[in-house]
């Protein structure tokens, strides 16, 4: 019971009896025996035909390479997007997406060769490749708070995402991508416009268009003129508004407060508190006769300071030309009209002084704008660059006909002064043809120039006159005047003639004392004498013949008569103006 496994003998072979090797043959040299060698031979056994245990990993081979086929099927391009901080954006799980559909996905991010930003390289699905063109827009989706609102709270929960808008162009696998998104989708109906105006002021990306208080658009962003003088802003206006546009379409900045004080009392008015903070922009479309077209994309309007200012209509295309005065420009000031025949074309937005080193003489330029909408001649269909070279054009062709500026008076009570062009084909063209960027209008003296030449020439003149010469003599005659004047003689003669006066004055009071009038007295004396004159006697005194009227005595006896009375008349009538005016005997008788 208590023998060990271990002592169990081994197996011994049928033949073999229980006391060992029967044959009688030594023990130690027989070869080891295992036990094994009376069973039987395994035979192998070849399965012929198909056996199912493949068919699990082929069918595995089969959908893998389905798989692969499938992965490099739908691999869309790999694209570039450059930004300057990949704030929000985790490599590997931040996505692209499309209207919340999912288009790309990043695959790293790394820094520019010029450490100026960052370079995200992302994947982009098959089906997003017409998406990727030159004009298409990429940006990061995350929270953001502005005037216009709060956007991107959902990725506050999924996380900051990319989102791409389709745009025209070539096939593109570069992109820049945006720091603010684009306040108006590409989908989106309505009409794109530019406005110009002089400086940006309060207005910024995403100010507010309105149309009669009503929010109409918003401001796209703003570029600078290609003239570098003024400022363009992008706007869109959504549909329906944007068939409000028309030529005559007027734009204005509504931002702040309009404070009026009249009869009627204190008014203010206010926009929106987006527009009294951000600023904004309103338009309108006043009624007309001729009734406008709408106008098309990225059409030019002038931008208003306010609305008050409207009346003072200024278009958006402008045309610079420099005169050359020889006349004096006082009086001229930068924002003063140029006019035509009373009717505004533009203004003065310059006035310089430049030295001429071959005359060694001064020169004053003076810059004019005009705008060649205000006349009908000037309108071309040309936008940009060809409208204004066709407006040049049009301007020379006037200038050869007759086209001359010159300086006007506005108010002779402040001297305020103008341009004001004219047609004068009698005046020759003259330019000065001094190099500039600004083509040179031909000039010519206004009124108060040529009123000022001819005051010149009259003084001119009276500088050549011997005027010390005429002064002395002048002089040499006043002073001998006054000592005839002041002179006893003409004091004595005065006083003599006084007295004559006198004693006239008392033989004309005694004539008149007479009972007999002088004037009977001498009516008889002359019947007297007409009857002497008539008797047979013509012996009379010894003088026969002396009183007849065909005598030649008789004759000049009447004459002598006539020029005793002129003459007694004249000497009375000196009397009467040398006591009434003795001056006039050395100034002469006033007219």
């Amino acid at each position: 019971m208590n023998q060990s496994v271990t002592d169990t003998p081994p197996p011994t072979r049928p033949d073999e009896g229980p006391g060992g090797d029967q044959s009688g043959e030594n023990p130690q040299t027989a070869p080891p025996t295992t036990g094994y060698e009376s069973w039987p031979e395994a035979i192998p056994y070849t399965p012929r035909g198909f056996q199912l245990v493949w068919l699990l990993p082929l069918l595995a081979l089969l959908i893998g390479g389905w798989l692969a086929y499938k992965t490099l099927d739908e691999k869309g391009p790999d694209i570039q997007i450059h930004f300057k901080t990949a704030e929000g954006l985790v490599a590997g799980k931040t996505r692209i997406k499309y209207k919340a559909v999912e288009v790309g996905q990043v695959q790293t991010i790394q820094l520019n060769d010029d450490l100026s930003g960052v370079v995200v390289n992302v994947r982009m699905q098959r089906a997003a490749e017409p998406y990727l063109r030159q004009e298409s827009k990429f940006w990061v989706v995350r929270p953001r708070m502005s005037l216009r609102g709060i956007s991107g709270l959902d990725t506050l929960v999924s996380g900051a995402h990319i989102e791409i808008e389709p745009g025209p162009g070539n096939p593109s696998r570069t992109f820049k991508g945006l720091e603010i998104p684009p306040v108006v989708q590409m989908d989106e109906p309505g009409g794109k416009y530019i406005l110009q105006t002089d400086a940006l002021g309060s207005l910024d990306t995403g100010s507010p268009i309105y149309y009669r208080d009503i929010p109409a658009g918003e401001i796209l962003g703003y570029t600078l003129a290609p003239n570098k003088r003024s400022v363009y802003l992008h706007l869109f206006i959504r549909a329906p508004y944007h068939t409000l546009v028309q030529e005559n379409s007027r734009f204005w900045r509504v931002s702040g407060v309009d404070l009026s004080i009249s009869a009627d009392g204190i008014k203010v008015k206010t926009e929106s508190l987006q527009s009294l903070l951000s600023g904004g922009v309103a338009f309108d479309t006043p009624d007309t006769v001729r009734e406008k077209a709408v106008i098309q994309n990225d059409h030019t309007f002038w931008l208003y300071d306010d609305k008050a200012t409207i009346t003072d209509q200024t278009y958006a295309k402008r045309i610079v030309f420099v005169l050359y005065f020889n006349e004096s420009v006082r009086g001229l000031s930068v924002g003063a009209p140029v006019e035509f025949r009373g009717i505004r074309v533009g203004k003065v937005t310059e006035i310089g002084m430049e030295y001429d080193t071959q005359n060694t003489t001064f020169r004053i330029p003076v810059l004019i704008q005009i705008e060649p909408e205000r006349m009908d001649a000037l309108r071309t269909s040309h936008e940009g660059e060809e409208a204004d070279a066709a407006a040049y054009d049009l301007m020379e062709a006037l200038v050869q006909r007759g086209l001359r500026a010159q300086l006007q008076t506005s108010s002779y009570l402040t001297g305020q002064r103008f341009v004001e062009l004219d047609m004068h084909p009698e005046m020759p063209l003259k330019r000065d043809n001094m190099p500039g960027k600004f083509p040179e209008m031909p000039t010519m003296s206004g009124s108060i120039g040529e009123i000022t030449e001819s005051i010149s020439l009259l003084l001119k003149t009276l500088q050549s006159m011997p005027l010390n010469g005429i002064a002395e003599e002048l002089h040499g005659t006043l002073k001998g005047a006054n000592r005839t004047v002041n002179g006893p003689e003409l004091l004595e003669a005065i006083h003599s003639l006084k007295g004559a006066t006198a004693q006239l004055d008392r033989l004309l009071t005694t004539l008149n004392q007479q009972p007999v009038p002088l004037g009977e007295r001498v009516n008889g004396v002359a019947e007297a004498a007409q009857k002497a004159l008539t008797q047979d006697d013509k012996s009379l005194l010894g003088l026969e013949g002396m009183f007849n009227p065909n005598a030649p005595l008789h004759y000049n006896m009447l004459e002598m008569t006539q020029e005793l009375s002129a003459t007694a008349r004249a000497v009375r009538s000196f009397i009467e103006m040398m006591e009434a005016k003795p001056e006039s005997l050395l100034f002469g008788k006033e007219k």
